[in-house]
């Protein structure tokens, strides 16, 4: 048997291969060989009998008494957001001297996500929390009915379901129920990972990401519905959803993107914002992208977050509507 530990780690972390081998006859099993292969975006802590080439291939010998069970435990550091499967392990056995006897391959359904890098977003969140705000404030302020605040003397602008019936008895006149003020509040992220130009500049579409990733996760533990829109050949689209299970699809789903991946220029999914979401725009490509940003806009806020390079400083100008973040990133 050959599986993960872990069903899920973040990049940088480390992870655990567990190998299980049971001899379940009395006869004795000399020599057990195990051979299996994993991407190379992860890296075993100890690389004896490992070889690092297209994979990282990995094979442990083994000797079984008869009736025995051996558990052994392997170490990988995840160094690369990814989707890490193992397909098959090879088995072959051997006779005293080593003359081949016993051979086969067999399929395994092993599996690790490797989510992408944290990062710190909080002053993205600031800027966030703060458009939204005057999003809201331009809009109509709902009650909700499930938050409430306190009793009050009843207006004539007030509904008769809202008199609290029981109150009025007691003081003589009609009391109403007052709540607390809400909109649904709704994200829309329109990420970007096309690496164009002659050099290639995965940092920063792994910085790109993993905002994206951070992002999520904050704004989805504040009951905030996210959805995502991302820049990939197949259309990859989200609609804005709360709650644990919409965290876990968007990281597996950025899990899956790779370096390699076809995409399609990012005007073109600039499209289908939900009713009353707030849009964030995850982009590097500045000179191409913001007229059509702001197009997009029609006048409603917005922030861009605009990783570049360390050092190159470069100053955007936008519309008023507009707010622009630049993340400066290292390449390592």
């Amino acid at each position: 048997m050959l599986r993960f530990a872990q069903e899920y780690v973040y990049a940088g972390g480390q992870a655990h291969i567990i190998e299980q081998i049971e001899n379940r006859k009395r006869m004795p099993v000399p020599v057990l060989e195990i051979a299996f292969r994993v991407d190379k975006g992860v890296v075993f802590t100890q690389m004896e009998n490992a070889l690092i080439s297209d994979y990282v291939y990995k094979r442990d010998i083994y000797s079984l008494l008869g009736r025995q069970r051996i558990r052994r435990e392997i170490t990988v550091e995840c160094q690369k957001r990814g989707y890490y499967p193992i397909d098959y392990m090879e088995l072959r056995s051997y006779a005293t001297f080593y003359d081949p006897k016993y051979a086969e391959e067999q399929k395994v359904d092993a599996a690790l996500y490797v989510y992408a890098k944290r990062v710190n977003v909080s002053d993205i969140l600031v800027d966030c929390e703060r458009l939204m705000g005057m999003l809201q404030c331009a809009k109509r302020l709902y009650e909700d009915p499930f938050a409430f605040h306190g009793i009050r003397e009843y207006t004539s602008t007030d509904s008769m379901r809202a008199v609290n019936w029981k109150v009025s008895a007691k003081k003589g006149e009609l009391m109403v129920n007052t709540y607390d003020s809400t909109l649904m509040q709704k994200v829309m992220m329109y990420l970007d990972v096309e690496d164009w130009g002659i050099y290639r500049q995965e940092h920063l579409i792994e910085e790109s990401i993993s905002v994206a990733a951070c992002l999520a996760q904050r704004l989805l533990g504040q009951g905030v519905e996210v959805g995502i829109r991302i820049n990939l050949s197949e259309a990859v689209f989200m609609e804005p959803e709360a709650g644990r299970g919409q965290c876990r699809r968007i990281e597996r789903m950025l899990c899956r993107i790779s370096t390699s991946c076809q995409t399609t220029a990012y005007p073109d999914i600039l499209k289908d914002l939900p009713e009353d979401a707030f849009p964030i725009f995850i982009t590097r490509d500045g000179k191409r992208n913001q007229e059509k940003i702001e197009q997009f806009l029609e006048g409603e806020y917005g922030l861009w977050v605009y990783p570049q390079d360390a050092g190159d400083r470069k100053s955007v100008s936008t519309v008023r509507n507009l707010h622009c973040i630049i993340r400066e990133v290292t390449a390592y």
